[in-house]
Parts: C-alpha cells; structure tokens; sequence
C-alpha cells in the first residue's frame, strides 16, 4: 500500500494531478477489497516523515554556513571557550591532545645516544667551468 502511493507521489509532478492519482489508487484497491483505514495511516506516515525531512535540511543548512574548528581538550579551558564560540555562531569540536595510540605506537625505535654520531658528511662542491 505504502510503496504504491509512495510511487504515485514521485511519478507525478504536478500537485493537482497528485491527489487525483491518489483518490484513483485509493478506489481501484478498495475496488479489490482493500479497506480505507490503511489509506489514511500510510498518508499520515508520509506526512510525518515529509515534516522530519524538511526540518533535517534546516538543520544541514544551518550547519553548513557555520565554520568549524577543533581544539585540544583542556579541562575548563575548551568549555569557556566553546561557549565564547557559539556566540559568534562558530561551532567547536574538541579533542584529546594525547591518545592511546600517541602512548602504544612508535613508528621508529628510538637510538641510543652511543649510536647517535654528531658528524656531518661533506659532499665535494663540483667547479663549475665557462666555455666561451
């Protein structure tokens, strides 16, 4: 019931024509012994979740003019500052300046300071010759 009015409503494009191929669907099933309480239940359920679209893409909208930024958490600091934020309308995500993958992972062992050289290589400068 709900997929056929639902298909009804993206075919047609022009609102007029919509509720007539409405109050068809709705006569040729109950033609074929549909009762009419599903009718008003499955267009109540449209309705609903039409209201809930709309007030999403507000509220996408209204997320998508406000910059963003993202700051370390520090305890009292980042709430004082969140709050600053909103009231230039900028929104705030915060998060921690250490991790646990900071603290388990190390991508190079670290040397030790016996192997650690303080020599500079030199590379020879080349002569540079003008022909003429």
């Amino acid at each position: 019931m709900s997929t056929i009015l639902k298909r009804s409503q993206q075919q047609v494009t022009v609102s007029q024509n919509k509720i007539q191929e409405d109050a068809h669907v709705e006569k040729a099933l109950q033609a074929c012994g549909y009762p009419s309480w599903p009718f008003s239940k499955v267009r109540r359920q449209m309705e609903f979740k039409g209201d809930k679209r709309k007030k999403k893409n507000k509220k996408q909208e209204a997320s998508v003019k406000r910059p963003m930024i993202a700051i370390p958490y520090v305890e009292k600091v980042s709430e004082a500052t969140v709050r600053i934020m909103k009231k230039h309308n900028v929104s705030v995500a915060m998060k921690p300046w250490k991790t646990l993958k900071d603290f388990l992972v190390h991508p190079k062992d670290e040397q030790d300071k016996e192997d650690i050289t303080e020599r500079v290589q030199r590379f020879p400068v080349p002569t540079v010759t003008r022909r003429m």
